[in-house]
């Protein structure tokens, strides 16, 4: 019979990576309560009490200050350990690819939604859309940059600049041709998940050093602490990616479901 080696995986990259995307699912799950009006025709006439709880404490949520500050905290935490992970990989650009396509099926998956529904979740450049983006032009500067403090300097200037220029939080814009490239970069927003090139770039590059300089042996820097691989940030962190395409889909139906047992209809 053969045998079959499992790669060690480093468990403090799963881990921070797993808290990071389910700090990232809970925040759409958010977004969900907070647009139940818009979901349902008759979120007014049914009037049921728990529903308007959960649509106010989703806005509450979306319009806080926590918000504003933790979504970004855990999205650039999400990225650095992306970052890091990138130095692992033997194909950065194939992976890149695959990542497109992921993105246009997501793109595809949520404009068919909007036009059947309605619902106003049409994702035109998300997170992973950023992040396939920026794996292949990491691929493209590393390929030209073999220098890491250049490439450490590059992702500062990046995050520098782009916190100077407000891009952490651009301008809302309407969806168009001449719009798209604004939205793409990141000088301007369109939908609730929306993450231009810029600056997440950035932090992207700064991963990647830090992965040559401290995991280059990719081992765990901190071995001594002992936490189980069935710890549910550990497994999130290993399956990140399914989650964060999942998840969307299945938390809307998952909130639509229940609230139909209620009453409530598009």
């Amino acid at each position: 019979m053969e045998n079959k080696i499992e790669k060690k995986r480093i468990w403090e990259l799963d881990f921070l990576r797993g808290f990071a995307i389910l700090m990232m699912v809970f925040d759409h799950l958010m977004f969900d309560f907070a647009y139940l009006r818009g979901y349902f025709s008759n979120f007014y006439s049914v009037n049921h009490a728990l529903f308007n709880w959960l649509n106010n404490l989703g806005i509450e949520y979306w319009n806080s200050t926590l918000r504003l500050i933790g979504r970004e905290f855990f999205v650039l935490l999400f990225l650095l350990i992306s970052g890091i992970s990138f130095t692992f990989s033997k194909d950065n650009f194939r992976r890149g690819i695959k990542l497109v396509i992921v993105a246009a099926v997501i793109t595809l998956v949520t404009f068919l939604i909007d036009l059947f529904l309605n619902f106003g979740v049409l994702i035109i450049f998300g997170v992973i859309h950023m992040f396939a983006i920026n794996t292949l032009l990491t691929v493209l500067i590393r390929k030209v940059i073999k220098n890491e403090i250049v490439i450490l300097l590059l992702g500062m200037l990046i995050l520098t600049f782009s916190f100077i220029l407000g891009l952490f939080t651009p301008p809302a814009v309407s969806l168009s041709f001449a719009n798209l490239p604004k939205i793409v970069l990141g000088l301007g927003s369109y939908g609730a998940d929306h993450f231009g090139i810029f600056p997440y770039l950035g932090i992207i590059l700064i991963g990647t050093v830090v992965g040559t300089t401290f995991y280059k042996n990719r081992v765990s820097l901190v071995p001594q602490v002992d936490i189980s691989p069935r710890n549910i940030f550990r497994v999130a962190g290993k399956y990140s990616l399914y989650i964060y395409v999942l998840h969307q889909p299945l938390v809307l139906l998952f909130v639509s479901i229940f609230a139909y047992i209620f009453g409530y209809r598009f």
